[in-house]
């Protein structure tokens, strides 16, 4: 692996803009929640969806784990708007916009180095 990996600047750029799609995402789901006033379980839901928020500054930085991190999330909230029961109009905007983070995600995965086995 190279230690000075120069990333193309387009995959840095959609890398970059689907964090900033993915922390739009949990402000969008915070404020439903609280316009909503489903307080039954919302302190439980919005403290998931700010644990998210880390996994992003930390991908902004180019840290795989935490991209693989918001990959997991992002699944996470793809699986969540199709199970989980309630007005269908916010769960089909929240599936996609989970959709629209991955497909960027994917795009931006050139912006991390290449894995090289190393032979023996």
């Amino acid at each position: 692996m190279e230690p000075n990996h120069a990333a193309p600047a387009s995959a840095m750029h959609k890398l970059e803009l689907a964090l900033v799609v993915a922390v739009a995402e949990v402000a969008l789901q915070i404020a439903v929640l609280t316009a909503r006033g489903a307080w039954s379980g919302a302190p439980l839901r919005i403290g998931f969806l700010a644990a998210k928020l880390p996994f992003c500054y930390f991908a902004w930085h180019r840290r795989p784990g935490a991209y693989l991190a918001v990959w997991l999330f992002e699944f996470g909230a793809v699986i969540a708007a199709s199970v989980v029961h309630g007005a269908l109009l916010p769960r089909i905007g929240f599936g996609v916009i989970a959709m629209v983070t991955m497909v960027l995600l994917g795009r931006g995965a050139g912006a991390f180095p290449p894995v090289e086995w190393r032979s023996r």
